[in-house]
Formats: C-alpha cells, structure tokens, sequence
C-alpha cells in the first residue's frame, strides 16, 4: 500500500516548524451513496424492540356492490389485510488501537485526533456496507434484504411466498429484464408498470453512474437539477427529474440496473439504541490496547413492491 512518506531533509526551518494539517475528515470515498442516504435520512423509523418487524399490508379488495331499491347487499366477510415480517439484522464496525498510540496523540502534539478520526471512518465503511447490502438479492441470510429480492416476482419475501394466489401476487414487484438502451420513454414506461393512477407513481429512480449519465445527456437542461435546486433538493444528489420522479446515480446499483421506488412505501427501520451506538471501548487484557464497535440493527422494507420497480439489462 502506498502510504505517504517522508523524505525531507530537517533542516533547521523544517525541525522547527509543525505542519500544517488540516482537522477534518476527507471523505474521498463514500460520497456517491445514494440511496442509503435517502433512506437514513428521510425513510428511518426508529423501534424501542420487537421480535421482529411486521407490516400490514392489504393484499385484495373488500365486498363492493351496485344495487337497487330493496336490492341484496354483500354481507360475506372476506380477508383483505396481513402482515410482512421482517426479522431484524446486525451490522458493526470496529476499531482498535495501541495504547502507545493513543498515548503520542494527545497535547501539543496531536495534529488531529485519530480515535476520532477512526469513529468517522468506521461510521462511513458501515454506510457503505450497508450501501451495498441495499441492492443485494437477499440470499445472505445476515444482511438486510436488498431491493433485487424486494422488488422481484419470485421467492419469498415478508416471510410470503410469492406465488399466483392472491397474497402472494400482492407482493410481487414490477420486473423488465428486456434491457437495451435506455431513454425517456423508457423510463417512463417503466413508471407506468409501477404505477396505480395519479400520484401514485415512484418518486425516486436509482440506477448506475453510466446510465444516468446517459439520461442526462438525453434529457432538456431544464429537467437537470443540482444537489441543491428543485422539487428533490432534499435528496442531496445531482438528480434529473423525469415525470415528477428524482433520477439518482448510487455507486452501489449494479451494472445495468434501474430501480423506480415510490418512497411512501421504502422505510429503514433502525433499533432505539443501536443506531450507529458505540458499544465499548474495552480493555484487552493481554494486550496494551483497546477496541470498541459501532453497532446497528436494522432492516430495509419495501411494504407495496407493486409500487416499484426493478429493470436489468440496460445500456447506455
């Protein structure tokens, strides 16, 4: 690994001179993670416990009649409603020192506080992580489970088989694997699969940096916003806006992939004091060092993936 060295004669200015350093932390890393962020920030419900996670969701339509006069009225009861269950995941980052480490930087002579330093860095590698593990297709039963498997047609997913039955069709996601090159009618064809009338539509579309770089090549400089402007400003990415939907680049999305998601239905369920919670430092009691963990318990739920949906095979 190509660490920094030195190589500085100490000349009499060079040994009595500290240098300049600057305290805060460079992220030259973690900066294009999109979709975590916007459902850190803005889809996060924080739970003081539970065994698990379940959500209600309504899967068919209660007895509806025309009638005239003394005409019958339906009277038979019929299910309409059930729960998603999601069991809870635990993700956790680690740092440890030296205790000679943390003994030199203190005082006059530290430059920047490397513990802190380290809290930073290890909170943005679970970000990352978690970044990752967002897009996944839900076969690695320790993480959360990706938008592949939430939004998808086959597999379980709320602990519900996906099937051709009436429960299991309500949690079937919108798939187009057909692929090819991507456009605006494109992408608004694929809203339409996803779409129930109105406002009812995905507000949020994640897909690669090539492919929105495409988009944004094809779309009138009118529909291009920066990270602070228009009606996705809290978004916190450059996005091109398509239909009324936010069009973001996330490092993390797979190759060829788009993902339309209506955000009232995404939630980031996060566990009362295991949200990024430092557990420790401890002492190592053969080792003159310490180290501690960043722990969170958390789930990603999509509770209406008819609502979204999930394209491959896309080129620029």
């Amino acid at each position: 690994m190509a660490i920094p060295q030195d190589n500085r004669y100490f000349t009499e200015v060079v040994s009595a001179t500290l240098d300049a350093t600057r305290k805060e932390h460079i992220d030259l890393l973690f900066n294009s993670n999109a979709l975590f962020a916007r459902a850190y920030k803005k889809n996060k419900v924080v739970l003081v416990g539970g065994d698990e996670i379940q959500v209600n969701f309504s899967y068919d339509k209660s007895p509806f009649t025309w009638f005239t006069g003394m005409g019958s009225l339906p009277i038979e009861q019929k299910e309409t409603s059930t729960l998603m269950r999601f069991d809870w995941k635990q993700a956790a980052g680690t740092l440890t020192f030296a205790g000679i480490d943390t003994f030199k930087n203190r005082g006059p002579y530290q430059q920047f506080d490397i513990v802190n330093n380290k809290l930073v860095n290890v909170r943005m590698t679970m970000a990352d992580k978690l970044g990752d593990a967002m897009f996944n297709d839900g076969t690695v039963s320790d993480q959360i489970i990706g938008l592949r498997q939430a939004v998808n047609t086959t597999g379980d997913y709320g602990k519900i088989t996906r099937g051709t039955d009436v429960i299991g069709t309500a949690v079937k996601g919108n798939v187009d694997s057909t692929g090819g090159a991507i456009t605006i009618p494109t992408v608004n064809s694929l809203m339409g699969t996803a779409s129930a009338g109105g406002a009812v539509k995905p507000d949020l579309l994640i897909t690669t940096q090539t492919l929105w770089e495409a988009l944004w090549a094809r779309v009138h400089p009118l529909q291009r916003f920066s990270a602070n402007d228009g009606h996705h400003a809290d978004i916190g990415f450059d996005y091109i806006s398509i239909s009324g939907a936010a069009v973001v680049a996330d490092s993390h999305c797979p190759a060829g992939y788009m993902f339309g998601l209506n955000t009232d239905y995404v939630e980031f369920y996060v566990g009362e004091g295991k949200d990024f919670a430092m557990r420790g430092p401890f002492e190592l009691h053969s080792q003159d060092a310490f180290t501690a963990q960043i722990m969170l318990y958390c789930a990603l739920v999509v509770s209406a993936p008819r609502l979204c949906f999930n394209a491959s095979g896309l080129t620029a």
